[in-house]
């Protein structure tokens, strides 16, 4: 028997194993940075990450004014350019200075009292470091930069109001507008969410105030923001569309439900009123119907579940006077209807998922293959292979069925419908 002080050395051994362990199980990765810095290819502004940085000629990089500097061999940030002749630069001065050699120099200029002045012909404006034409509303432009008003774009070599916005002739100025013509509350951006469950999770991606959505112009991310309505009443406000909000706050399903308008990266949701309530929430020319199953009586496609549609069977005289329309499938005559969906026929020894694509009685699925059932075997019968009865070896059953069987797609091919 071991000594008891053995027992009592691994007992505390443990115990400072397991109270240090927690401690040094936590490590501290260096995560890498996904967002595009300065120098990286991009498409918009908001691609950008960093502070003032710009997407400009397909490349992050920083503004006007602003200068590229290095604060060592791996990082790049936007500074305010140097302004004065003589300062100290990495690539850029203010304009219209230029560094060079790492000083700010008056290149191309003119020193009036210390300042570099750069004299630009008529119908044109310094921009940058190089005199661009200017043009107002309604003239010739070639870029953007061109146009000077605001809400101006060069579309089609002329300035114009940019997408979204409209022309105020008596001010004569460009000026926001929302789709259905009212004036919008505010600006607005857009948060692209490359990441397809916290889109899903999230009830609104802009920075509007619920009820509103961001409605974007030249930019994909920069908008203003415009009223959302709802198909029917108004939106409750106070409920939201959510996922992660408290239960009593969250769109109430039994009388509202959650209208979401989306794009790729981007999506709003509003709490509406729903028009109907069970049992009848299918709303239709302002009336409200029930959903219908197979074969019960509708008045409208919108009425049948899955692909079924609303329709008068021809031939099923039995279940319908020919006179009041059912939730049923349309199939093509090499195919049989299963609940909500046409399967194609299926022979013996072929690939299948219902029994009814078999097409004999005595046929069945059976691990995804029509095979003969178990008491029956396979026999060639009017020159078809078909699943023969032991106890019938002449088959007088099943040459029978198989005249019904085609007296039956005769008469369907004939009504052009088959269910």
């Amino acid at each position: 028997m071991r000594p008891k002080k053995y027992f009592s050395f691994n007992f505390l051994f443990i115990c400072l194993i397991l109270l240090i362990l927690p401690f040094k199980s936590v490590t501290i990765f260096d995560v890498p940075c996904t967002q595009k810095l300065i120098g990286n290819k991009c498409l918009f502004d908001e691609e950008c990450y960093g502070t003032n940085t710009v997407c400009r000629d397909g490349r992050c990089t920083c503004p006007t004014n602003f200068e590229e500097f290095d604060l060592d061999e791996t990082k790049t940030v936007c500074r305010l350019a140097p302004s004065k002749i003589g300062d100290s630069c990495q690539r850029d001065c203010k304009p219209p200075l230029l560094c060079r050699d790492g000083k700010c120099e008056c290149w191309g200029g003119s020193i009036i009292n210390g300042v570099c002045t750069v004299p630009c012909p008529a119908g044109q404006q310094l921009y940058g470091v190089e005199c661009t034409r200017v043009a107002s509303w309604g003239q010739s432009c070639e870029k953007d930069i061109h146009c000077v008003d605001s809400f101006n774009s060069c579309i089609n070599g002329q300035c114009q109001c940019s997408p979204g916005t409209h022309r105020d002739y008596n001010k004569g100025r460009c000026f926001a507008v929302c789709p259905d013509g009212n004036s919008p509350i505010q600006t607005c951006r857009r948060l692209f969410i490359n990441d397809v469950d916290m889109l899903d999770n999230a009830a609104t991606t802009d920075s509007c105030p619920v009820g509103y959505r961001c409605v974007t112009y030249g930019s994909p991310y920069i908008g203003h923001c415009c009223k959302i309505y709802c198909p029917y009443g108004e939106p409750d406000l106070n409920q939201s569309c959510d996922s992660g909000t408290n239960e009593e706050l969250k769109c109430r399903p039994l009388t509202h439900f959650c209208m979401t308008l989306s794009e790729p990266g981007w999506k709003t949701s509003i709490c509406c009123p729903k028009p109907c309530r069970d049992p009848t929430p299918v709303y239709h020319n302002g009336q409200c119907l029930s959903i219908a199953h197979r074969d019960d009586p509708c008045q409208n496609d919108l009425q049948c579940e899955g692909e079924l549609q609303c329709f008068v069977i021809l031939d099923n005289v039995n279940n319908n006077d020919h006179r009041f329309p059912s939730c049923e499938k349309h199939c093509e005559l090499n195919e049989v209807s299963t609940i909500d969906r046409c399967l194609k026929r299926a022979a013996l020894g072929e690939r299948c998922i219902n029994s009814k694509q078999c097409g004999d009685p005595a046929a069945e699925c059976r691990f995804g293959i029509c095979q003969c059932l178990c008491s029956f075997k396979a026999a060639n019968i009017l020159g078809e292979q078909r699943c023969s009865n032991p106890d019938d070896p002449l088959g007088f059953g099943n040459i029978l069925t198989r005249v019904e069987q085609i007296f039956q797609n005769k008469q369907r091919g004939f009504n052009g419908i088959n269910t």
